[in-house]
């Protein structure tokens, strides 16, 4: 059943294709995580009949939806001609994904849920609507022209050692009659005791298993009851209309772009709230008392990935804002920074991939303060020490010298991978003779040794100076190779036992260089470095983050580490049809906005089509070996 859920929710999920019926209005504003599929642009990119076409969507998709004797998913009943929406809410102690889909045919729809779930509970009528149970977390409702799909998850399962160890009110006091006294049984040998110990032990588990499954059934009970009033309750609200809707957020508004083919939003703090307290409750709820309440939209940052299905390209423009002014601020000052030229002389041409960062280290570290005054703050464990958490927060910040880690590091760095090259590495193995003895047999393999270069500004190059000659110290002491040479360090590694031979340290000029290079360290030393194209260095000082990944470079790198036949053939075929991939991020319009974008090649329409293509391709590849495999074993 949760495969058929899945199944169908990413059957809308691909498929939606125009505007008509705005459920947007339907998404509440308490959700934290919300995803637009927009109908009129992805009817410009692929059409279901384009869909329906591709043997992974007949052979596999159809078959998770026991879809096996339809044509189409046109004879689903499901409008995919109309926007649809998916969130995610907290509502009644339960964690709740909710699908919004529209329908254009009820009979069909009818039949769908028929021919898949005719064990289930008969449907349950309410007023304007009705909804199955398919199983304890997951609900279907419907009515004429909507669906609504809710998978619910109870929070607040308690744990069985918490209440029948945590407290005596699990324990029985059992009362002796101490004028009857028994005498031992000295006729019982050391066998016998032992059998008998063992019977004695054998009951005990079987009680104590026997109150287990009670206890797991139990709260297994309170969930099913729980979740079935939650997700009850959310259809109510969504077939009445009874929602204050997302729709009318300024978080919302400003940063989801109503021309994006498919957007995602979500509410950082919050999300990241739900997480923790699921995580702090802990294996064995240790710690299940660790809880932070639900903040307000205006405490946290509302972020927002807007795809595009482009011809050439897909892309996806990122944006992040903050109504609450102060951390919009903090924000933006750690964005406050530009990339320098001396950095930018590192990215060599031709190669696989660089990230360039800047930030300002200073408004970074003050930015943590607050936040961590918001979060401790509000944690339920803290309500009562706010105070001492203000004065602790505030020491710290006294104790830390913010400008001098500043100092040390500004903000710019600079990460480049010049190349990948394959190099036979050793390696010890074990064999095993009939008996199992062992036998260690040294062998080699194929191994990437990565050529890059990590450097980095800083306005204390006295200190860092100091660190790297400290370990020469210790080098014949604790027996690794580490020199000091001409203006820089060598850590030299034993040949043929690592994927690289040597690296490099280097303080000069304001800069730290680690690198795998000794011609990097020839080029520092000469103030000399590579000459960067024009576009590049524009990405690179235009933005705080800018990143390239040079794909078919890459894969021809990977390539060297393939085996298998199907291995090489799905290489292959991803470089003929990926391009290279870029990200970029900036101040713009008064928040943080970014832009990632993979280029695509081969023969495909758009990127959309090439999407599917892709996973057709790939699937087609595998399933080919698959079949090649049994024909041989047969």
């Amino acid at each position: 059943m949760k495969t058929f859920i899945t199944a169908l929710v990413c059957c809308f999920t691909f498929s939606t294709v125009s505007l008509a019926q705005n459920n947007l209005s339907l998404v509440p504003a308490s959700a934290t995580f919300v995803i637009k599929y927009a109908g009129e642009n992805f009817t410009k990119n692929i059409s279901i009949k384009k869909i329906d076409s591709y043997n992974f969507i007949k052979e596999d998709f159809f078959k998770k939806l026991h879809l096996d004797k339809r044509s189409s998913l046109k004879n689903t009943g499901i409008n995919f001609e109309q926007d649809s929406y998916q969130y995610v809410i907290i509502q009644d102690t339960c964690i709740n994904f909710v699908s919004l889909l529209n329908i254009k045919n009820q009979a069909q729809f009818l039949k769908l849920i028929k021919d898949n779930y005719s064990d289930a509970s008969e449907p349950v009528n309410k007023n304007g609507f009705s909804y199955i149970p398919v199983s304890n977390t997951t609900f279907i409702g419907w009515n004429s022209n909507m669906a609504v799909i809710v998978n619910s998850t109870y929070q607040n399962r308690k744990y069985y050692f918490d209440d029948n160890y945590g407290s005596d009110t699990g324990l029985v006091e059992l009362k002796v009659d101490t004028a009857i006294t028994m005498e031992p049984d000295t006729t019982l040998t050391e066998e016998e005791k032992e059998a008998k110990e063992q019977e004695e032990q054998r009951i005990r588990d079987s009680i104590y298993n026997y109150k287990w499954d009670l206890w797991q059934q139990q709260q297994d009970m309170i969930a099913k009851k729980q979740q079935q009033a939650t997700a009850e309750a959310i259809m109510q609200n969504t077939f009445t209309g009874s929602v204050k809707s997302i729709a009318n957020e300024a978080g919302y508004q400003k940063i989801v772009e109503p021309a994006a083919h498919v957007s995602a939003w979500f509410n950082t703090e919050s999300i990241f709230n739900q997480y923790m307290n699921y995580f702090n409750k802990g294996t064995y709820g240790v710690v299940s008392s660790i809880t932070t309440p639900y903040y307000s939209k205006s405490d946290g940052f509302n972020s927002a990935v807007n795809v595009y299905f482009d011809k050439d390209k897909l892309r996806m423009e990122q944006k992040t804002f903050s109504a609450n002014d102060s951390l919009n601020k903090l924000s933006l000052a750690v964005m406050n920074n530009k990339q320098s030229n001396g950095l930018i002389k590192f990215v060599n041409p031709g190669n696989i991939g660089y990230l360039s960062m800047s930030i300002n280290t200073e408004a970074m570290a003050n930015y943590y303060y607050p936040l961590l005054k918001s979060y401790l703050g509000n944690a339920s464990y803290m309500n009562d020490y706010t105070d001492l958490i203000d004065v602790y927060i505030d020491l710290l910040q006294i104790i830390i010298d913010e400008k001098g880690i500043a100092e040390l590091l500004p903000g710019n760095y600079m990460f480049v991978m010049h190349d990948m090259k394959a190099r036979m590495v050793d390696y010890t193995d074990y064999e095993y003779d009939e008996e199992y003895n062992r036998k260690e047999v040294r062998k080699t393999k194929k191994e990437l040794s990565p050529d890059f270069t990590f450097a980095f500004e800083t306005n204390r190059s006295d200190f860092l100076e100091r660190v790297a000659h400290l370990p020469l110290k210790y080098a014949e002491k604790e027996h690794f190779d580490y020199k000091q040479k001409d203006g820089y360090y060598v850590l030299t590694f034993d040949t043929g036992k690592y994927p690289i031979n040597s690296l490099y340290f280097m303080v000069k000029d304001g800069k730290a260089i680690i690198t795998t290079s000794k011609n990097i360290v020839d080029m520092v030393k000469n103030n000399t470095g590579f000459t960067t194209d024009d576009e590049t260095k524009k990405e690179i000082l235009d933005n705080n983050y800018s990143l390239q990944l040079n794909s078919t470079k890459l894969i021809e790198k990977l390539q060297t580490q393939f085996n298998t036949d199907v291995n090489k053939k799905v290489s292959d075929y991803l470089k003929q049809n990926l391009g290279d991939v870029k990200m970029e991020s900036r101040i713009k319009d008064g928040m943080i906005q970014g832009t990632a974008t993979m280029n695509i090649k081969g023969k495909h329409s758009n990127s959309l089509e090439f999407f599917f293509n892709i996973i057709d391709g790939v699937n087609s590849i595998v399933e080919k070996d698959r079949q090649d495999k049994e024909k041989k074993m047969n």
